[in-house]
């Protein structure tokens, strides 16, 4: 069966990436002159950084089947999302728990 998709985002990678697994003839058509839709970053050119061009952006996911998956199509990092605040010269995680009210 051949199947057209409208949009390289995230879902429409997937889900093109799974029906041509299963045999079917996909085009996909994207309208920005990149795929991975509002996730897609690019390194810059001056510093090597890696730029989230739509906005912050972080993978998670604790389920073993999803990662797999990713991993399958890229190489992924653990990584643990750590957000710290200074007060008056003090460190504290946020969101704040019963540990920081200690």
């Amino acid at each position: 069966m051949n199947i057209l998709l409208v949009g390289a985002g995230l879902s429409g990678a997937v889900i093109g990436r799974e029906l041509a697994g299963d045999g079917h003839q996909v085009i996909i058509v994207e309208s920005r002159d990149h795929i991975a839709g509002n996730c897609h970053t690019e390194r810059d050119a001056d510093t090597g950084v890696m730029v989230h061009v739509y906005g912050p952006h972080i993978f998670h996911t604790d389920d073993e089947q999803v990662w797999g998956y990713v991993n399958r199509h890229a190489n992924f990092l653990p990584f643990k999302n750590r957000v710290k605040t200074t007060s008056k010269g003090t460190v504290f995680s946020l969101p704040i728990n019963l540990h920081t009210i200690n």
